[in-house]
């Protein structure tokens, strides 16, 4: 909340408009076994110029992590056409248990058929909800990102690094009804001394692990019932050290244009373990 009044207060001494800025943000909490967590989202935007800083928390309740919380700070900006949108974002997570990283990143995302949805993305870093109408595919959305995180982990007096690279394609298109999205993401690493934490595409919760990759598909359907639209995803997950991983999403979101409310419940089997995660948020738009 401090960086969106500083954002504004620096806005309006540059003498901006503040009735051309809009505004998006978001709240959503996760639980599941021994597991808490929330993310805080937050959209600041003026023209073809977007700030997005987010706050994200997780929790383990279990004596190995001392039940202690994890917090993630990252500042994502982004240019934004018509045609296309180029972002760069950073980010950090203070040590706690002697564990601590740092990341940044950059993402583009180009439009195949722009004139149905505006700068609204279906997949990326820019993805926003786009209403589902129109005959035959109506939009298309591709592009890629590279983010790269250096991990740091205390033990005792020594403490160990590994660096983490992953990059990502994902391509999103409206086909009659239906907003598809899919993406695919891997993984490459320099020294591997500590344990990575933090989320991987398409789980709603924190995980200690080192992906090698992922790949994440996921269909809305707007439209079906009223204010109402269903979405079901899948994940799968390839680790370097542990078992597969995989996980099933569904849920739906109520978009009353300045309000916005989602649940969504997701079934995560790894080996002969299975877990489910609830989701819920709620969030404002003006």
């Amino acid at each position: 909340m401090k960086k969106l009044i500083v954002s504004l207060t620096l806005l309006a001494g540059l003498g901006i408009n503040a009735s051309a800025l809009y505004f998006d943000g978001g709240l959503t909490g996760t639980t599941g076994p021994d597991y808490s967590g929330y993310k805080l989202n937050l959209r600041v935007g003026q023209g073809d110029f977007a700030l997005e800083p987010s706050l994200t928390t997780y929790k383990y309740d279990t004596a190995a992590y001392r039940n202690k919380t994890y917090r993630a700070y990252g500042l994502r900006g982004a240019w934004e056409k018509e045609t296309y949108t180029v972002g760069a974002e950073a980010g950090t997570t203070p040590e706690v248990n002697g564990y601590k990283n740092i990341y940044a990143g950059a993402d583009v995302t180009l439009s195949l058929t722009p004139t149905s949805g505006g700068k609204s993305r279906l997949a990326g870093p820019g993805a926003r909800s786009v209403s589902g109408s129109g005959e035959g595919v109506t939009r298309v959305d591709v592009g890629a990102s590279l983010k790269h995180t250096a991990h740091t982990q205390k033990v005792l007096t020594v403490e160990r690094e590994t660096g983490q690279t992953e990059a990502s394609l994902f391509a999103g298109a409206k086909v009659l009804m239906l907003n598809l999205s899919a993406s695919f993401t891997g993984y490459t690493y320099g020294d591997e001394d500590a344990t990575p934490q933090g989320f991987v595409p398409g789980l709603n919760f924190a995980v200690a692990a080192k992906p090698r990759s992922s790949v994440t598909a996921r269909v809305d359907i707007p439209s079906t019932i009223p204010m109402i639209t269903p979405f079901a995803g899948y994940t799968t997950t390839k680790y370097k050290g542990a078992k597969d991983s995989s996980a099933i999403l569904l849920g739906g979101y109520v978009d009353l244009n300045m309000v916005v409310a989602n649940v969504a419940y997701q079934i995560y089997s790894q080996g002969s373990n299975t877990d489910n995660f609830v989701s819920i948020g709620a969030g404002v738009k003006f």
